[in-house]
């Protein structure tokens, strides 16, 4: 959660070392092991959802240029901020449609995470039942991010984990969570 969020009990015992556009980074007066007095240094960013759209055979994943890790195309899954008073799941359903330009019958949260110890924020996961492509799509792409679809049978999403083909600690976490909700 950024620092402007958080309650003002917490917020006051921080001090804002850096804030950017992404992530703020912030620092908590505490003691060592030792009783002297330091500082513990975090990040604090929005919390986020990831989505992973489902249907009866395929989980709809995708694949996106993410700067910072060279120019090739990393497997992901629908990802973004939550707004300030936005619930995961309306957030979930904005980025869909942002990201894929699909809406889905149903969202619902499986899964509630913190990703890192030094990470203020939480990443909620969300499934989304029944995607289909939206006649609404092309208004909401957002032509700064190279974003292209690819959908898997849900019987290779655990190789898909195993294999490497899934970079991301949290998206491979993700993914056999969401395996486990649906029994697979």
């Amino acid at each position: 959660m950024r620092v402007d969020r958080m309650p003002g009990v917490k917020r006051d015992s921080l001090e804002v070392a850096y804030r950017g556009k992404v992530f703020d980074v912030v620092l908590e007066p505490t003691q060592d092991a030792s009783g002297q007095s330091v500082f513990a240094e975090f990040a604090a960013c929005d919390d986020v959802v990831r989505v992973y759209p489902v249907d009866d055979e395929n989980v709809w994943l995708i694949r996106e240029k993410r700067l910072g890790m060279g120019s090739e195309l990393v497997l992901r899954t629908v990802a973004g901020g939550i707004e300030e008073g936005e619930e995961p799941v309306v957030a979930a359903e904005r980025e869909l449609l942002e990201e894929l330009g699909i809406v889905a019958d149903s969202f619902e949260v499986f899964h509630e995470s913190t990703p890192m110890l030094k990470a203020l924020h939480t990443v909620y996961h969300v499934v989304a039942r029944g995607p289909r492509v939206s006649t609404k799509a092309s208004q909401y792409s957002d032509p700064a991010e190279y974003i292209e679809p690819a959908i898997f049978p849900l019987d290779q999403v655990e190789n898909l984990v195993w294999d490497g083909s899934i970079r991301e600690d949290i998206i491979a976490f993700g993914l056999l969570r969401l395996l486990r909700s649906l029994n697979r």
